[in-house]
């Protein structure tokens, strides 16, 4: 699986979904646009064509999520990769007691932008978007059948849509994310971006993110003030 042109895809479907966002919030008029993309995955044939490709169903999980839709809506100028290196970096900055300074790019201190992703962390971070996203088991069976459906449709092999379904045990998955962790910086965006999806966490995920944070590294206090900035 081409994990970098998963980021790529992502850049894009951020943007597209930034601008989509605003126009489809007013029609529904405060409705939950997370189980509507939902819906349209499970009887949509068109929507199913659509998200066939692994950039876009990991658009169509974080568009099932508040905490994804507020991110993606937030991304449209510097990319969704980018960002989750911008929030990393203010909650580091904020957990140290400094002010972050707006003239820093995110990118010159190590953090990564999607534009020459390292295949490890592009690896990671895909995994790591998945598996936050079924952190709380909220896909039913009937919903992962229709994901695997598309999958197939994109002709992707069994391994491969085995890592977009989670099929792994979460300890091995946890390795896989870490092994993408290749610095500090790394470690932190990758848990940036499982906060962003998790959103507002259930028990279950907040759970799941304690043992992601555990398995990278990252001191609580750092955790928190990353969980802080995503939820902001």
């Amino acid at each position: 699986m081409d994990f970098q042109q998963i980021l790529l895809d992502l850049q894009k479907q951020a943007k597209q979904a930034a601008k989509e966002h605003d126009l489809e919030g007013k029609l529904q008029k405060g409705k939950d646009l997370g189980a509507a993309a939902l819906e349209k995955l499970k009887t949509d044939r068109n929507t199913q064509v659509a998200v066939a490709g692994a950039g876009g169903l990991i658009a169509a999980m974080l568009l099932a999520t508040k905490g994804g839709r507020r991110f993606l809506g937030g991304t449209a100028k510097t990319g969704a990769v980018a960002g989750l290196g911008a929030l990393a970096y203010r909650a580091w900055m904020k957990s140290q007691g400094r002010k972050p300074d707006a003239a820093v790019e995110p990118a010159q201190i190590g953090y990564v932008t999607g534009k020459k992703a390292e295949p490890e962390f592009a690896e990671a971070l895909v995994r790591t978007i998945v598996a936050a996203a079924w952190a709380d088991g909220v896909l039913d069976e009937a919903e992962k059948a229709v994901i695997d459906t598309a999958l197939k449709d994109s002709g992707l092999g069994a391994k491969d849509r085995a890592i977009l379904n989670n099929d792994r045990p979460e300890a091995e998955t946890l390795d896989k994310i870490a092994a993408g962790a290749l610095s500090p910086n790394h470690a932190a965006q990758l848990y940036t971006a499982a906060c962003v999806v998790t959103g507002d966490p259930t028990g279950a995920e907040a759970e799941f993110l304690g043992r992601l944070a555990a398995r990278l590294g990252i001191a609580e206090s750092h955790a928190a003030a990353i969980r802080k900035e995503a939820a902001g």
